[in-house]
């Protein structure tokens, strides 16, 4: 009995000299293994885990907390993590900006003085025009959908 006694003091105590470091170490391969945690840190000291870095949403921020606070021999956790949500995505114009420049060869034909660019959805126009060419001419720029017609021509 008296050995039982001791083996079990003995276990309980090996249990609790487990390093911060193992722990830590322990805490961080666990996070690395989901690629949605890639710029989280995990320090532990006193067997209490601080989380610091970046993640894109709070879910992930808890999920972060929660995978920790489920490592053994972790006491607590202090959730440091800021939630900074991805950049938005530029839109791509490639096929706007082709079809737009396809159109324009047609178009500007009649408008031996103007020139035309795209860029982004996006039609500037340079030149001399008279004031009844411009009305029709921007009429017809519009009918091709762009995201905006800058227009830096002159009337003559």
């Amino acid at each position: 009995m008296a050995l039982l006694i001791l083996a079990l003091g003995i276990g309980a105590t090996s249990c609790s000299n487990v390093s911060d470091e193992e722990v830590q170490r322990t805490a961080q391969e666990l996070l690395a293994s989901n690629p949605e945690l890639d710029g989280v840190l995990v320090t532990v000291e006193n067997k209490v885990a601080t989380l610091t870095g970046t993640v894109a949403d709070d879910a992930t921020k808890s999920y972060a907390e929660s995978t920790v606070a489920g490592v053994e021999n972790v006491k607590s956790v202090v959730n440091q993590i800021e939630v900074v949500p991805p950049a938005p995505v530029a839109p791509d114009y490639t096929s706007l900006d082709a079809s737009i420049n396809t159109a324009l060869a047609e178009l500007l034909k009649g408008y031996k003085n103007v020139t035309a660019t795209v860029k982004d959805g996006v039609i500037k126009l340079k030149g001399k025009i008279s004031q009844s060419e411009r009305s029709g001419l921007l009429e017809k720029l519009n009918a091709l959908n762009p995201v905006q017609i800058e227009d830096s021509t002159t009337v003559k």
